[in-house]
């Protein structure tokens, strides 16, 4: 991401984005109500075609949009604007602007102290390298991309590997799994521009497409980590995640930094040293307990009075640190409330 202008006494950011991730950012950033402004594709209608609209040509046109509805996937590489239409061709119809990675949007809106830290979160996070996470065992390939709003899983591998009576063909078929696995990892990293992956499992198959690729393709073999985990599949993921392998790799991940952030969290609940819910949170902040604060991105996007609590505690020096619901550590944080805060001293009682 990065802000091409910005006049905040005019409520004015306009922005490039560059990745998927900005496209995150930026449906945890706009509101109903935001106005944005972007080039588009729209009918253009007269008397004689508004009957058959279908037959009218779509035009290149530069509208604004005041923003009723949001939609969002990271499958669909587009996060997608409805309203109504204040400025430009056709005011006052409903049009559906498709914000894409290269799009050049303007935001206009009355900006959040919370959101101003995310677009500096996102430009930061920018300049932070992917990194791709493979789940193996016999016959069996999980891929995953660890992206800044979670883990995207994007390709399986299933090949069914004969057993040991016929060790002829199980070598071949082995081989042959090997060479998919591979070959596909490669492509990930040149289409998505990814620097590196991990490979893990739980068994000595990940040991075996080590020895593999060192003859058979060995300039892969520089750009792959081999590591152990206990299990396969997606949840063998979320290990690789949770054991901190990302870090060692790359000391600037967002997930993984977040779920230790979780992780922290319950073992400090275990020791009276956090507290989680709106009202207890608030109160540790007013305080001067709250050591920092973690609060999912549905909650500070829908809640005012969890806005008030984050910017109290920025007067109070009190960091806080916005999680993903798309990961298992935000959704471990809304079981809980969406609000915690880890304490600097335990309360007197």
């Amino acid at each position: 991401m990065k802000v091409l202008h910005k006049d905040l006494s005019s409520g004015e950011i306009k922005i490039r984005v560059d990745t998927l991730d900005d496209l995150w950012h930026l449906s945890q950033i706009i509101e109903t109500g935001d106005v944005v402004y972007s080039v588009t594709y729209r009918r253009q209608q007269n008397r004689s075609d508004m009957i058959r609209s279908d037959k009218s040509e779509k035009i290149r046109v530069f509208l604004g949009v005041r923003v009723e509805k949001m939609d969002f996937s990271h499958y669909s590489d587009a996060l997608r604007l409805s309203g109504v239409i204040i400025e430009g061709d056709q005011v006052g119809s409903h049009h559906t602007l498709n914000i894409e990675v290269g799009s050049t949007p303007k935001i206009v809106k009355s900006w959040k102290g919370f959101q101003l830290d995310r677009i500096r979160e996102a430009i930061k996070s920018s300049n932070e390298p992917k990194i791709l996470i493979v789940a193996m065992d016999e016959g069996e390939g999980d891929f995953g991309v660890v992206k800044q709003y979670g883990i995207d899983f994007i390709a399986s591998i299933n090949r069914n590997i004969p057993g040991k009576r016929d060790m002829s063909l199980r070598k071949n078929e082995k081989e042959a799994f090997f060479k998919e696995v591979a070959e596909k990892i490669w492509a990930l990293l040149e289409e998505s521009q990814i620097e590196a992956a991990i490979v893990a499992g739980p068994g000595f198959v990940k040991e075996e497409f080590q020895s593999w690729t060192k003859e058979n393709m060995p300039a892969l073999l520089t750009k792959i980590s081999i590591k152990s985990i206990s299990v396969n599949g997606r949840t063998g993921i979320w290990e690789v995640v949770k054991r901190g392998y990302v870090e060692e790799i790359f000391q600037e991940s967002r997930v993984s930094n977040e779920i230790a952030l979780i992780e922290d969290l319950f073992h400090k609940i275990l020791d009276d040293m956090a507290v989680y819910g709106v009202m207890e949170v608030r109160n540790a902040v007013e305080a001067s307990q709250a050591d920092y604060i973690l609060v999912t991105d549905e909650l500070i996007r829908t809640s005012d009075k969890v806005q008030s609590i984050i910017k109290k505690a920025k007067n109070f020096g009190t960091k806080s640190h916005i999680v993903s619901t798309s990961h298992e550590g935000g959704e471990k944080l809304q079981s809980l409330g969406g609000i915690a805060s880890v304490l600097r001293f335990k309360t007197s009682y």
